[in-house]
């Protein structure tokens, strides 16, 4: 990172051309506005410091080497973490004031985009501001290049996308990268894991999670957010390492990993179901706690009621970027998820490995094959990525008709037409990634009024209760004079398969309903 040879000519320079930097523009979100925080904070406090660089940074054509703690940044944006709308730029000599400050704890963040489109960044420690300590300084802010990103899922309860919520990180606002993804601004590379605000969710219920960060936002967490009064919440689930994403891993080297997670209801704790996935090497159980320096990053977390699960992953034979993934899910069926990436490289002169060749995602629809006009049927998209890419998913029917339920969901329900015929269901599978690959799945359904459909070998139909006309789940459907049967599902569905020709009768029985027999059906040869 350094530049030797830089005098203070040159520098003098480049301060000049500093001054041209741009700010970091867009909206923040905060808990006042510019009027309303002017209005609270009268008479308040005030916070200084001090911009420097703490490493080389490059701005345009030009360099700044050897900063570290020796010269100060000018053009620098500022802003109160907890007041965002509040912003002051660093003076010619990296100083800067904040002024009229509320009495409360507060962290600075300094923020500087250079011309090249890199960003450098820091936070302050929290200063408590009060009437009687009213000047506070945060002393010297060491810029350092900031990468490290986290990308963020957010589902509802039946997992559709939440694509109007707003998140913030250090008070910047999260930027939805496409429906229900939202890509945190850069982190600096020192920065591993990080506290995100919630601040709204379209109705939803907000708070905060926790999300690692890798560089260029390799990091994925997803997370299910629930209404307001819910008695059920999703849990909130990361998984933490030793290694650093930009680490050396070496083939066959032993990682530690730790999934952490927390929930609301403190009763689910102890009843999670943890799915754990790897896109290579293997995963077996660990026994190692984790570190105490990975709890001082997260002091909010409190660690008296958090879970955390050690892991230990092997990597494999062959340098490559690969993912460990863990699902948990808890009692009511609510679910986080989060996914941690690991370099395997030969040597500490390689440069860090390729990401593997990208593999399109499998699917397939599981459905019961045959629906009563304007009926409801139940459809779900069993589907997986080889690379543990996260899926989003769209229905759709063709020929059109009939209604879904939601069409961007893994289970979705379909009202069927009134008009009866062949209708292919169908659920488009994508990857959430950069140049994303999608699989279609298809399944035909039949559409028909008659409860009995009879074909070549073949009786199938539905059961139904007979004024309301509403399928009777779980009936036993026999053959008369043997012992075949069938036992219908729950949408009153049965099937026989593979039947000689002939005639048959059915006889339909379900406790607390008078047995029905269809006599007279024939089934005819190929």
């Amino acid at each position: 990172m350094k530049q030797p040879g830089i005098d203070r000519g040159r520098v003098l320079l480049i301060s000049c051309f500093v001054l041209a930097v741009s700010m970091l523009s867009g909206c923040f979100s905060g808990s006042a506005s510019v009027s309303s925080w002017q209005s609270l904070t009268a008479g308040g406090g005030t916070i200084s410091g001090n911009v420097t660089a703490s490493g080389s940074i490059n701005v345009g054509e030009s360099a700044r080497g050897d900063l570290r703690a020796l010269f100060n940044i000018d053009g620098a944006t500022l802003w109160l973490q907890e007041y965002p709308d509040i912003k002051v730029t660093s003076a010619s000599d990296g100083s800067f004031v904040f002024e009229n400050v509320p009495f409360e704890r507060i962290r600075v963040v300094a923020n500087l985009r250079t011309k090249d489109n890199k960003t450098y960044k820091t936070r302050s420690e929290p200063v408590d501001v009060t009437p009687e300590n009213p000047e506070q300084s945060v002393g010297q802010l060491s810029v350092a290049f900031a990468n490290n990103r986290a990308r963020i899922i957010l589902r509802d309860a039946s997992g559709n996308p939440v694509s109007n919520a707003v998140l913030t990180l250090w008070g910047e606002v999260c930027e939805l990268d496409g429906d229900g993804v939202y890509l945190s601004p850069p982190l600096p590379d020192s920065e591993l894991i990080e506290e995100i605000l919630i601040v709204s969710a379209g109705g939803l219920e907000g708070g905060s999670l926790y999300a690692p960060f890798t560089p260029n936002g390799e990091s994925t967490v997803v997370s299910t957010l629930t209404e307001p009064g819910a008695a059920n919440k999703a849990p909130n689930v990361w998984l933490t390492s030793v290694k650093e994403p930009a680490d050396k891993i070496n083939p066959g080297e032993v990682v530690e990993l730790w999934a952490v997670y927390l929930d609301s209801n403190s009763q689910d704790l102890d009843q999670m179901t943890l799915i754990w996935k790897c896109s290579g090497g293997t995963l077996a159980s660990g026994a190692t706690p984790l570190p105490e320096d990975h709890k001082r990053r997260m002091p909010k977390v409190d660690w008296a009621v958090a879970r955390v699960v050690p892991v230990e992953w092997k990597a494999p034979a062959e340098p490559a970027n690969y993912k460990v993934q863990v699902v948990v899910t808890d009692p009511g069926g609510l679910s986080g998820q989060a996914q941690h990436p690991l370099n395997v490289h030969l040597s500490d002169n390689d440069p860090p490995p390729l990401p593997p060749a990208n593999r399109p995602p499998a699917a397939y629809i599981v459905a019961s094959s045959t629906v009563l006009t304007g009926r409801t049927l139940a459809l779900r998209v069993v589907s997986g990525d080889p690379d543990l890419d996260v899926l989003s998913y769209e229905w759709s029917v063709n020929p059109a008709g009939g209604a879904f339920s939601t069409v961007r969901t893994e289970a979705v329900t379909w009202t069927a037409p009134t008009a009866t015929g062949v209708y292919e269901l169908r659920c488009r599978v994508t990857e959430i990634r950069e140049m994303p690959l999608s699989v279609l799945a298809t399944f035909n359904v039949i559409v028909q009024e008659d409860p009995i459909i009879v074909a070549p070998g073949k009786i199938a139909g539905h059961v139904l209760e007979e004024h309301t006309r509403e399928p009777i789940p779980r009936a036993v459907v026999a053959i008369s004079g043997s012992n075949v049967y069938r036992i219908a599902d729950d949408n009153g569905y049965f099937e026989f398969v593979n039947l000689a020709p002939g005639t048959y009768t059915l006889i339909a029985t379900r406790n607390g309903y008078q047995a029905r027999t269809y006599p007279g059906i024939v089934v005819p040869a190929l």
